[in-house]
């Protein structure tokens, strides 16, 4: 998510005259005792039965008991603290954004429960506080229909999906959605629903956002909205065929993000009562807060899922200083309090690639800015889009992959070229660019570059760049790294170019990705970490919240059992996809949990301080209430403790809590 960088000046203005708090949480000392059941993920798998960490390092492991240490109930078992190797995470709770007096901005559309909420007691579709899943086009169309506006006089729905809906035995784009605009436009369908206010729905991709007249015109995208001003939104990336297909009211990519970040600025100012008027420090004060309570909100929950290092997976300079600007005003508080996390950031400004060295220079200015000012946060790398999103029709394809069931807007040769196989954002050309501003730039270090890939010509793209890196101690990442071949998994330079799966995906969207968009062939070995574990790469699995919930003992169990969801409102899944699931993709639990631990330590070039429990690393760490390597049930094992430089950070009381979260499927 990219915010708009006029908006949040005024909020970064008045923090910047706070108290010069120390932003990051005083390293602590705490030890435990758990017999034979610390397990380090070291590169033999040691394990011990205690651990002490003293001012934030581990100091001891051992398999005697350390007097006065906390006694783990039986069962329990430590491993290092989880760390994400690829989320948005201020988005994951954005839904739950409030109004000035408690009202909801948003409503939900979602069919996958990512916010990881209990189940409502009775039905209720479009909830925020509990999760009902929106099964039809039709609920989807009277929620937005019979919808009151927002505080900020918008409609806003939020995570829709329409590869996932059903209808009269039938489900996806066989029928009617905002998708397929066979028999009407976006634009007129949303039109026909709420005509007197702004609407404007996100897709659970984040790579698409619908809207109607009035709040296409809101957006102010040049050659687009009427009487679009002098100040309008020029898209970025393959701009003359997202700006015709704008005004079927479909938005998409750079457009999709930029319309994003100009809603969530509008619900920032009509919660802060603003704009902010220059020298209005109130104004500024609840600004930072609306925005301050979804970064506290979200990483609150990761740490109830035992990470301790999380992502920020498309992060501009305006984004990496609400987050320091929210945690110096934690720390400034009379009771001082602390993100409970490190920070990993993305820098992404969505830019061409002929002007990526403005990113980089960014993000080394902002290195410099979060290690001056002691933030537990750092700059891990540069982000770029070779392509979109398969469910979405944007991911970049070639034969013998292409799409199936294409429909306008895909087929009009009026917006796209034809036959369409996708949109691709930057080629090999552009990444060769990225990757050489990203290595070289003209000061200081240089970053590794991490580039999102779906379709299988991006891939291809994406390998053939990437493999060609020779600079000393950068590893870059292929994120998603969705339906590589056998060969290519085998031939990635495996010291110098790290993947990471979205398994999740697997789980929610196989029967729509065989069935209707790809075929059996291209999705059998979807996200192949067998092939990957084969090769000894250094793979991790990731949720790309909020497009999948974040919980990393539901990422182990997809991973370890290649399950796909069966949902009781579509149809049953057809004998050719249920016959082309590969199991031989499968991985074991030990395998998955490093991929969560050591392995996305390497990703990220700090295996030598996290991802496992060794003598002086970072004292952090999980404490379950049962073993996953046990043969313990998945959906049961619930967080005891999260340690964060030796902090119990979750539960905040500090006790050892007994809540079984929400198990996602």
């Amino acid at each position: 998510m990219r915010f708009i960088r006029t908006v949040l000046l005024a909020a970064l203005t008045a923090v910047s005259l706070a108290a010069q708090t120390s932003p990051t949480h005083p390293p602590g000392s705490i030890a435990f005792n758990a017999p034979n059941a610390v397990h380090s993920m070291d590169p033999t798998n040691t394990i011990y039965s205690s651990i002490q960490i003293t001012n934030g390092k581990i100091s001891a492991l051992s398999n005697t008991t350390i007097p006065n240490a906390i006694d783990l109930p039986a069962g329990a078992a430590i491993y290092p603290g989880f760390v994400d190797s690829h989320s948005h995470a201020i988005s994951l709770l954005t839904a739950q954004s409030l109004d000035a007096s408690g009202n909801p901005y948003w409503i939900s559309l979602a069919n996958v429960n990512v916010m990881l909420l209990p189940d409502c007691a009775t039905p209720a579709p479009g909830s925020i506080t509990c999760f009902t899943p929106v099964k039809t086009q039709g609920t989807v169309n009277n929620l937005l229909k019979n919808a009151k506006p927002n505080a900020a006089g918008w409609i806003l729905g939020w995570n829709y999906e329409p590869s996932r809906l059903g209808c009269k035995g039938a489900y996806g784009f066989q029928c009617p959605n905002f998708e397929n605009q066979t028999k009407k436009p976006v634009l007129r369908q949303l039109d026909d629903l709420q005509s007197q206010y702004p609407v404007l729905v996100t897709s659970e991709s984040g790579h698409i956002v619908y809207v109607n007249t009035l709040a296409l015109n809101s957006l102010n995208i040049c050659d687009v909205s009427a009487n679009a001003g002098a100040n309008c939104y020029e898209p970025v990336i393959n701009a003359e065929v997202e700006k015709k297909l704008a005004r079927t009211g479909q938005l998409d990519e750079d457009i999709a993000v930029y319309a994003l970040g100009y809603v969530e600025n509008l619900l920032a100012n009509d919660y802060a009562g603003g704009p902010c008027a220059k020298g209005d420090k109130t104004c500024d004060a609840r600004l930072l807060d609306f925005f301050g309570k979804q970064i506290r909100s979200s990483l609150n929950l990761y740490s109830q899922l035992g990470y301790t290092t999380v992502q920020e997976g498309a992060a501009a300079e305006d984004l990496i200083r609400i987050y320091m600007a929210t945690a110096q005003a934690l720390a400034s508080l009379p009771k001082p309090a602390w993100l409970p996390v490190t920070m990993a950031f993305l820098e992404y400004d969505g830019t061409t690639a002929a002007n990526f060295g403005t990113s980089v220079a960014n993000a080394q200015a902002m290195s410099t800015a979060l290690a001056s000012g002691g933030f537990d946060m750092f700059v891990a790398g540069m982000k770029a889009f070779a392509d979109g999103s398969n469910q979405g029709y944007t991911g970049d394809m070639s034969s013998p992959v292409q799409y199936m069931n294409l429909n306008p807007p895909f087929t009009d040769g009026n917006i796209f070229p034809q036959p369409y196989n996708g949109l691709p954002d930057y080629g090999s050309l552009d990444l060769r660019t990225a990757v050489r501003a990203a290595h070289t730039p003209p000061a200081g270090t240089g970053f590794p570059l991490w580039v999102h890939t779906n379709g299988n010509t991006a891939q291809t793209n994406v390998l053939g760049v990437l493999e060609t890196n020779k600079e000393e101690g950068l590893r870059d990442v292929v994120v998603h790294f969705t339906m590589p071949s056998q060969a290519q998994v085998s031939n990635v330079p495996r010291e110098r170019i790290g993947v990471t799966f979205l398994t999740n995906d697997f789980y929610y969207y196989y029967q729509p990705l065989c069935e209707q968009l790809l075929g059996p062939a291209a999705t059998a070995n979807m996200y192949p970490t067998a092939w990957a574990q084969d090769s000894k790469l250094h793979y991790t699995l990731h949720s790309d919240a909020s497009v999948t919930p974040p919980s990393p003992m539901f990422g182990v169990w997809v991973a370890s059992t290649r399950s796909y969801q069966k949902q009781n409102w579509l149809p049953p899944l057809s004998e050719n996809c249920a016959a082309a699931v590969k199991t031989n993709q499968k991985i074991s639990r030990m395998q998955a949990m490093r991929a969560y631990t050591s392995e996305a330590a390497w990703l990220y070039n700090r295996e030598n301080s996290i991802g496992s429990l060794q003598q002086n690393f970072n004292g952090d760490l999980v404490v379950l209430s049962a073993d996953p390597l046990a043969g313990a049930d998945l959906s049961q094992i619930y967080v005891l403790y999260t340690v964060h430089n030796g902090n119990v950070v979750y539960p905040a009381s500090g006790q050892p809590f007994a809540y079984v979260p929400v198990w996602p499927k």
